[in-house]
């Protein structure tokens, strides 16, 4: 069927049923409580999780992607979603959620606030061996056993995610392979511990989940975090990020080589920066040391021993790659 015929079919079936086209497009009208994320909202009201970006590029008062405000009201139909502007309201009103000096409200980054498994980790990992019956593709409310690497501290009602290992991630300086990068494919909760293995639901299915999917504790991004000035300057490079992009942005995550064993903290604010090179034209000096670019800010979400991700807050007007540097804010 071309498009010509398409449209005209459907302008005569909307002749016909003026009324039931009309009830689908009678909206819920749906008011945004704490810790709602728009990746759950898209979930829950048009069944598609993936539809939060084409909600956010079709809504531009929403400054960031992982940010929503109790108190916001959304007009939710059967395809789409759209914010509802308060008439004469120029931001967040004082008893709405905002970012302030003392803490960043934040929800979970898309697809999951963990993207990266290091070489020190891989051996800790378990794996989804089986379910239930020949299917190739696992789902939700289906049940499979996961052999653990630790099963005696293993508990009915543990919660873990599903995780594919993707593209091996090499540090940009020192070129090593310092781990994976990876992507999360869905949820599940334990239900009973044998001698061997631990069953387990499947409470929420992102991407294709098939047997060989590593299996990690669960690991929730708090809702707000509380910035705090680190203790000491530390150093370190964005050695990799949440997805393939080559240039870094505003709101991306990001993973560093600095971690717990340096002393960085949850919270810890970053300045990240890149060493400026003199000019072609530039009176050449042994001592010339000229100030370094300002590349923006980000805040740490979770650390491990020697590596931790944060979120980039503010960029400026270069974008960032990774072998650009960072470093600790300071009281």
């Amino acid at each position: 069927m071309n498009l010509k015929r398409l449209f005209i079919t459907g302008i005569f079936l909307g002749l016909l049923c003026p009324c039931a086209a009309w009830a689908q497009e009678e909206p819920v009208i749906y008011t945004v409580k704490e810790g709602d994320t728009l990746w759950g909202i898209s979930q829950r009201f048009i069944k598609d999780p993936y539809y939060w970006p084409n909600l956010w590029s079709h809504n531009p008062d929403i400054g960031n992607p992982h940010l929503i405000f109790p108190g916001q009201t959304l007009r939710i139909y059967d395809g789409r979603i759209e914010i509802i502007p308060v008439e004469g309201e120029s931001g967040p009103s004082e008893d709405i959620a905002t970012v302030t000096p003392e803490a960043v409200e934040l929800v979970s980054t898309f697809g999951g606030g963990r993207s990266f498994i290091s070489n020190e980790e891989i051996d800790s990992l378990g794996t989804l061996v089986d379910a239930v019956d020949n299917r190739i593709l696992i789902g939700e409310q289906d049940t499979v056993f996961l052999e653990m690497h630790e099963l005696s501290t293993v508990q009915a009602g543990d919660m873990y995610d599903l995780v594919a290992l993707r593209d091996k991630i090499r540090h940009p300086v020192t070129r090593k392979e310092i781990g994976y990068r990876i992507q999360q494919l869905g949820r599940v909760v334990i239900t009973e511990v044998t001698p061997s293995v631990a069953s387990a639901t499947v409470v929420d299915a992102m991407l294709e989940i098939q047997r060989g999917a590593k299996v990690i504790p669960l690991v929730e991004t708090p809702y707000k975090i509380p910035r705090k000035r680190a203790e000491k300057i530390l150093e370190g490079y964005i050695v990799s990020a949440d997805d393939s992009k080559l240039a870094l942005g505003q709101w991306d995550v990001i993973l560093i080589d600095i971690g717990t064993e340096a002393g960085l903290e949850v919270g810890n604010e970053l300045d990240l920066y890149r060493n400026r090179k003199a000019s072609n034209f530039a009176i050449q000096r042994e001592d010339l040391k000229l100030p370094d670019i300002d590349l923006g800010d980000a805040i740490v979400l979770e650390v491990r021993p020697r590596f931790a991700e944060a979120l980039i807050t503010r960029t400026g007007d270069l974008p960032l790659y990774r072998g650009d540097q960072v470093v600790t804010k300071i009281k």
